[in-house]
């Protein structure tokens, strides 16, 4: 197991699919993740070939209208509920479940893409804190989702720890409360961001200014907020 589909919990990651290009609100991303199973359950047959291309097309169409973030980023309607709790997302073509190592040529992106791709995150050396600290933190795959794609943001936030010389570790430690209270509130503006997990972080994070930036832009007053009260608990 890894990032993607954590050993514990019921959630997993789906946002390297493309599911956050798309405009919607948290509900309407669980509404249509639900839509998609639903009826691959009902269409697709793993020994009928054609019913995989036909799935894809159906999907295709039906979604074309919702909008998009980026036009030139693909939206993979292969990504649903992969368990019967219906909690689970991931790629409902996955060798995995049909048994066929190249199942996943039916996607836009084909089998060697989908299988050889690591996000930021779970390349990261803090991959397996990173993990157990979003599986606590996520109520849902979609929350889950949206934290494992943010590599952006938690590398900025292990480059600050380190900026102000604390050990890496406790981030998820001594201070895990309080980094439980950043990405609660990140969450809250994390719809309007396009993640994918691959984006490119131009950003070096060289000094506290620009960390300093960097957050007050993506969390406004709160920033502020936050590191008052956690000066007060680490004066040093």
């Amino acid at each position: 197991m890894s990032l993607c589909h954590p050993e514990v919990g019921n959630v997993s990651c789906g946002a390297c699919c493309g599911l956050f290009n798309l405009k919607l609100q948290p509900k309407e991303f669980k509404t249509l993740l639900l839509e998609r199973t639903s009826e691959f359950q009902s269409t697709v047959d793993f020994e009928v070939r054609h019913t995989f291309p036909i799935y894809r097309k159906e999907r295709e169409t039906k979604e074309v209208f919702i909008p998009k973030k980026d036009e030139m980023t693909y939206n993979c309607p292969f990504l649903g509920y992969v368990d019967s709790a219906k909690q689970r997302i991931g790629c409902m073509i996955h060798p995995i479940f049909t048994g066929d190592p190249k199942s996943q040529n039916f996607s836009f992106y084909g089998a060697s893409i989908c299988q050889a791709y690591d996000c930021k995150n779970k390349e990261s050396a803090l991959a397996d804190l990173w993990e157990t600290f979003f599986v606590e933190v996520a109520k849902d795959s979609v929350e889950y989702s949206f934290l494992s794609a943010d590599h952006i943001f938690s590398s900025a936030i292990e480059r600050y720890f380190q900026l102000i010389h604390l050990n890496i570790d406790s981030i998820f430690q001594e201070f895990r409360l309080e980094l439980m209270d950043l990405f609660r509130t990140r969450l809250q503006t994390s719809a309007e961001k396009k993640f994918t997990s691959f984006e490119i972080n131009y950003e070096s994070f060289s000094d506290l200014e620009v960390l300093e930036d960097y957050f007050t832009k993506e969390l406004g007053d709160f920033w502020k907020e936050w590191k008052e009260g956690f000066s007060k608990k680490n004066p040093g």
